[in-house]
């Protein structure tokens, strides 16, 4: 038994087995439709509020499972060994959630998350800005109070789940600006068919097709006074409370990814036969399988490392950031070897290799880049 293995709980291998036949039953069945028409997947979202993976982080009495970030992590790994996309959707939806349980009115909680548990409503964060990246110094997304309400205008970029969601966090500033502070701040703004002057301009990308992002306007949008999320000036400590949970998170959608090409990889070594012996036993593509499965179980293991300690309370932005750049690097690395061992073969576009290498190129990029990962964990290793 491995070290992974050993620290899991009983609940947490009741999820990663429920999610597993999830994925199996829902997902992998529909993982090619998804990615042939480019469809946002609201079906199997859905389905997977039906199997209660979509509430396994909120509270059990607004709908949820009450579990750890450990069993969230083992959940969305084996999601995304059958589709980065959906797990992708799934984390986005999650990580609109979590600000809600954490920050909401008793009403707010009541109004969305038990349908975010069910998944009847999809969430979306939206804090991006085609001129500001996510610095709240820069953002120029604005909510001018009203005497009953808030109107919101500006651009945002990005966001997972941004415009088919049904309801949208977007982090404006308010204005007039409060006597102290920046004032940015989180609204809940329904769906894009709900508000006139709510605009939204999907985005085209290389890979988890199915996943919908894209650019979205607002254009003097109302919403009332009890669309404030949490208090005034709170929007970015809102935004970015959850970072060190969401770069773990896609730190386990690329070990799924990965695991999903190599298993591939492996199996096809055994059974495909070159020169009178199966390619497996050929020197290379040993070489390429000991490389592929040494960083894959590496970054499994900074993953849990993280997750376990986001679970105790203990949550470490070193330790999430090197999960999320070691297990992107890893997802790259694991899936292009695997096309590798497949030869020609591995180019195909009925075989599901090149869509796990596409899906796999963004997790470098997403939530902070590679770059800005390894940046972080040297100045904390530092103490800079």
């Amino acid at each position: 038994m491995g070290l992974i293995e050993s620290a899991l709980t009983d609940e947490h291998r009741a999820f990663r087995d429920r999610a597993a036949e999830f994925a199996a039953d829902v997902v992998e069945p529909a993982a090619e439709r998804i990615e042939r028409n480019d469809e946002f997947p609201r079906e199997v979202v859905a389905e997977a509020g039906d199997w209660g993976l979509l509430g396994i982080l909120l509270p059990e009495a607004y709908g949820g499972e009450g579990s750890d970030f450990v069993s969230y992590c083992l959940a969305v790994e084996q999601i995304a060994a059958a589709s980065g996309a959906v797990a992708e959707t799934i984390q986005g939806h999650t990580f609109a959630a979590l600000p809600i349980a954490t920050y909401g009115t008793d009403e707010q909680k009541e109004t969305y998350l038990e349908p975010m548990a069910r998944g009847d409503q999809v969430g979306a964060m939206l804090l991006t800005e085609p001129g500001a990246g996510s610095s709240p110094s820069e953002l120029a997304t604005v909510a001018e109070a009203t005497d009953d309400g808030y109107r919101l205008t500006g651009e945002k970029s990005f966001g997972t789940n941004a415009g088919v969601a049904d309801v949208h966090l977007v982090v404006a500033r308010k204005r007039p600006r409060p006597d102290e502070g920046h004032g940015v701040s989180v609204f809940l703004a329904p769906s894009v068919d709900d508000h006139d002057g709510f605009a939204f301009d999907r985005s085209e990308f290389m890979g988890m097709r199915g996943h919908v992002t894209g650019d979205s306007a607002f254009d003097d949008v109302f919403v009332d006074e009890s669309a404030l999320l949490g208090d005034v000036g709170s929007g970015f400590r809102i935004a970015m409370g959850t970072i060190d949970m969401a770069r773990t998170g896609l730190g386990a959608i690329g070990t799924g990814i990965a695991t999903a090409a190599f298993e591939d990889a492996i199996a096809y070594a055994g059974d495909r036969e070159q020169g009178g012996q199966a390619v497996g036993e050929y020197q290379a593509v040993q070489v390429l399988v000991a490389e592929m499965d040494a960083q894959l179980d590496s970054a499994r293991h900074l993953v849990y490392d993280s997750a376990t300690a986001i679970a105790d309370g203990e949550g470490d932005t070193r330790k999430s950031s090197k999960a999320k750049y070691v297990a992107s690097d890893a997802a790259e690395f694991v899936t292009r070897n695997a096309m590798q061992v497949h030869g020609g073969k591995g180019y195909r576009t009925d075989l599901p290799l090149e869509r796990y290498y596409r899906d796999a190129k963004i997790l470098s990029i997403i939530g902070g880049t590679t770059e800005i990962q390894k940046t972080t964990v040297a100045t904390e290793a530092m103490d800079l």
